[in-house]
C-alpha cells in the first residue's frame, strides 16, 4: 500500500495512477510496464489530470445556496401576490378529473406562472454574473444564462397563451425550439 503523493488516498502498490485524482504514483521506468492484474482492474488507470479532486482541492461555490434561497423568496412572492392559489390549482385539478379532459387554468393561475418563470429567469442571469465575477467558472455561468434565457422566453409564451395569442401546444413547440437553439449555440461556444 502506498500513499497518493497529490491527494494522500491509499492507493495498491501496482497502480501507476491514483484511483482519486489521476495523479502518478512513481513507479515509472523506461520500458512499458505490462499489467499483473486482468484489464478490468485498470480501468482507474489514466493520466494524470491537472485537477486533483482529492479532498484538500475543494472549492465552495454558494451561488446554489443563493439560488435556493431566491427560489424560497419567489415561491413567497407567488403565494403573497396570489394567496388563493392551492385552492385555485384544486379547483383546476379536480375539474379536469371530472371531465377527464384536460382543460385552460384560471387567469390567476396563468398570472402566478408568469410571474414565477420571470422571476426564476432572471435570478438565473444574476446568478449567472454573480458565477462569472466571482468563481470565474465561465461554462458553468454560460449554462446559467441560457437556461434563465429559456425561463424568460418560457414566461413570455405563458403570458401569450394567457392572452389567447397562442394556443398552448404552439407555445410549448416555440419552447422546445427555444431550448434546441440553446443547447446548439452552448454547444457551438464551447468548441470554439
Amino acid at each position: 500500500m502506498v500513499n497518493c503523493p497529490k491527494c494522500g488516498k491509499v492507493a495498491e502498490k501496482d497502480d501507476l495512477f491514483c484511483r482519486f485524482c489521476g495523479a502518478s504514483l512513481g513507479h515509472e521506468t523506461d520500458a512499458p510496464q505490462k499489467p499483473t492484474q486482468p484489464a478490468e482492474d485498470y480501468r482507474y488507470a489514466k493520466e494524470p489530470e491537472e485537477y486533483c479532486f482529492g479532498e484538500h482541492e475543494r472549492h465552495t461555490d454558494l451561488t446554489g445556496l443563493i439560488s435556493f434561497g431566491i427560489f424560497l423568496l419567489i415561491i413567497g412572492v407567488i403565494f403573497v401576490t396570489n394567496p388563493n392559489i392551492g385552492a385555485q390549482l384544486n379547483t383546476w385539478a379536480t375539474k379536469m378529473q371530472n371531465t377527464q379532459m384536460l382543460s385552460r387554468p384560471p387567469q390567476e393561475i396563468i398570472n402566478s406562472a408568469v410571474l414565477f418563470f420571470a422571476v426564476i429567469g432572471l435570478s438565473e442571469l444574476l446568478i449567472s454574473g454573480i458565477r462569472s465575477l466571482t468563481y470565474k467558472r465561465r461554462w458553468r455561468a454560460l449554462r446559467t444564462a441560457f437556461s434563465g434565457i429559456a425561463l424568460i422566453t418560457f414566461s413570455y409564451l405563458i403570458y401569450l397563451y394567457g392572452k389567447r395569442v397562442l394556443g398552448w401546444q404552439i407555445a410549448l413547440a416555440y419552447e422546445i425550439l427555444v431550448i434546441g437553439l440553446l443547447v446548439i449555440l452552448y454547444a457551438i461556444v464551447r468548441l470554439l
